[in-house]
């Protein structure tokens, strides 16, 4: 028990206020999503981590739509809470919103996209690319890769790689 209130004081190192809200918006969504979803809609939470460069704490929450994305691929799109880390300098904890076309073959999927976060950190800038390597265990279980960077076209260019597994409704 002490070590998830450290994971989740670390990622949540915000007002009260604005933990609680966080926390009542994906509840929220995913009681309604859960009742009223549509066969080719998937909502993911995913828990995990940031690897191999300040490691860290993360939550995210995707939304997708099977053959909604160019030439039957499927779209995704959401967002991961990446808490507070140090490698070099001290990184605050960051929002970071992805959208991208992802396709697969049996159960591996790849995806490739763009992000944007709240503020760039010693890892990558604000925006650039965003990757995904995917297993569906499961119809709902799932581990993933992502991958941020920016792809050399501002600095830093360090990259971001989260490692989390994510269970769908």
């Amino acid at each position: 028990m002490r070590g998830f209130v450290a994971f989740i004081s670390k990622l949540f190192r915000n007002d009260k206020p604005v933990v609680y809200a966080i926390v009542a918006f994906v509840a929220l969504i995913v009681l309604l999503f859960s009742v009223k979803a549509r066969a080719d809609q998937n909502l993911t939470i995913e828990a995990g981590s940031a690897m191999l460069r300040g490691a860290t704490p993360t939550l995210g929450f995707n939304w997708s739509c099977e053959r909604c994305g160019p030439v039957d691929t499927d779209w995704e799109a959401g967002f991961e809470l990446i808490g507070e880390s140090r490698h070099f300098r001290d990184n605050p904890n960051v929002i970071q919103v992805h959208g991208q076309i992802v396709d697969g073959w049996k159960r591996a999927e790849l995806g490739l996209g763009f992000y944007y976060q709240n503020q760039a950190t010693e890892y990558v800038c604000q925006h650039g690319f965003h990757l995904l390597a995917r297993f569906r265990f499961t119809d709902r279980l799932a581990a993933q890769w992502r991958h941020s960077s920016s792809a050399g076209s501002c600095e830093p260019n360090a990259g971001r790689d989260l490692l989390t597994l994510g269970w769908s409704f």
